[in-house]
């Protein structure tokens, strides 16, 4: 298997490594979901150095003793200028605020040594980070592994990539499909539900939040509203309890909600869901038996999308349909769209005239996506990247 921070540092950003050998005195933050490589690619890291490993991810919650424990540890048997990782963060009760005070003090006594904290909950770090760090660090993001990368990493064809999505570890496993399939649910949606979400946030429901996953898993890239689903679903529930238990899926980045595009913000947020898996792996496994056609198609091109503007918080994506009529994607930088693009994925729907398209306001670039160029849209790493290639006529 290739060199893996050699491998990531192609997509994620390029200052990983500079981040590390000189974080500028911030605390450096990894945040992503489960099975990314964020624990691996800190672990390849930290031959490179002296450095102090500790975990927070158990079955039982730890205390923030545990943080200062481990600090002063590190503190007494390693270099000065070593480096402390707490892995699971966020799972420590106020551990933003423990952090604060030891980095503080770091500060105040001429400290040298550097510290870079992990975690899966979006919600939950941000939440700390923003509450009681602020100035105080810096994030490197870690989203689904794309296409592009298991393809040069594992030799995965589109077919696989379909199938068993962007986690390492399942394709060493892909040959046995029973047990590849088990370790998507096990080690991946149970374990971010019930470890990551029900365990650390208030959820009055817990079952109406699992039954809004799978049954979204069967309806990948459809737009449902919340209320049609709360119709369907078995618990008892109600429209503003789905609102949440959605944002709680989304912090996770395990389903991810796009909304309809309009000039004017508020009708975005009001209009209805359409929802995308960011790894294609956590499509219902009957779905994904369409292959390349149909929403699977779709969810594919929106799943890399999300991707790639993971973090990106000056980005929205968003999608557009009226009257029949239908914009697969829109990628908005600052409010104004930047790229449209149209997923020829076997649907039959009525696309949108030149008129139309100026009269919702779109002089952006509209590209059509099909099996012919879905390879080279897929190789792409950033929106830039895909602009350029749109304006080469390469796309």
């Amino acid at each position: 298997m290739p060199d893996f921070i050699g491998f990531m540092n192609r997509f994620f950003p390029k200052n990983l490594l500079e981040h590390w050998e000189n974080p500028k005195d911030l605390i450096q933050v990894i945040l992503g979901p489960r099975q990314v490589g964020k624990t691996t690619a800190i672990l390849d890291l930290s031959q490179k150095g002296k450095c102090h490993y500790v975990t927070a991810d158990s079955a039982t919650i730890p205390t923030a003793d545990l943080i200062w424990d481990e600090w002063k540890k590190a503190k007494e048997t390693l270099p000065e200028d070593a480096t402390v990782v707490f892995d699971e963060v966020q799972k420590i009760p106020r551990w933003s605020e423990v952090i604060k005070k030891i980095w503080d003090e770091r500060i105040a006594s001429g400290g040298k040594q550097k510290l870079w904290v992990l975690g899966s909950s979006a919600l939950l770090l941000e939440k700390g980070l923003s509450e009681s760090l602020t100035g105080r660090f810096e994030i490197n993001f870690f989203p689904h592994w794309t296409f592009s990368e298991v393809e040069h990493v594992f030799n995965a064809t589109l077919e696989d990539y379909v199938k068993w999505g962007g986690y390492p570890k399942i394709y060493s496993l892909k040959d046995d499909e029973e047990r590849s399939n088990d370790y998507i649910f096990n080690s991946i949606i149970e374990t971010t539900i019930g470890r990551d979400i029900l365990s650390m946030h208030s959820v009055e429901k817990p079952m109406l939040l699992r039954q809004l996953f799978w049954y979204v898993s069967r309806l990948p890239a459809h737009i449902i509203s919340f209320e049609k689903i709360l119709g369907t679903l078995q618990g008892k529930g109600n429209g503003a309890s789905l609102v949440h238990y959605a944002n709680l899926l989304k912090m996770a980045f395990i389903l991810v909600p796009i909304f309809k595009y309009s000039k004017a913000s508020h009708r975005t947020k009001k209009s209805l869901p359409k929802w995308i898996f960011p790894n294609p792996a956590l499509v219902d496994i009957s779905i994904k038996e369409e292959g390349l056609k149909n929403f699977t198609f779709e969810n594919l091109v929106g799943s890399h999308l999300l991707n790639i503007l993971f973090g990106r918080w000056e980005f929205d994506l968003n999608y557009w349909n009226e009257n029949g009529k239908e914009i697969d994607y829109i990628v908005c930088r600052r409010g104004m769209p930047v790229l449209a693009l149209e997923v020829k994925s076997g649907r039959k729907r009525q696309g949108l005239s030149e008129k139309a398209y100026k009269e919702l306001g779109l002089e952006c670039p509209y590209l059509v996506l099909h099996l012919e160029n879905i390879h080279t849209f897929l190789r792409s790493n950033s929106i830039s990247q895909i602009l350029g290639l749109v304006a080469n006529g390469k796309l």
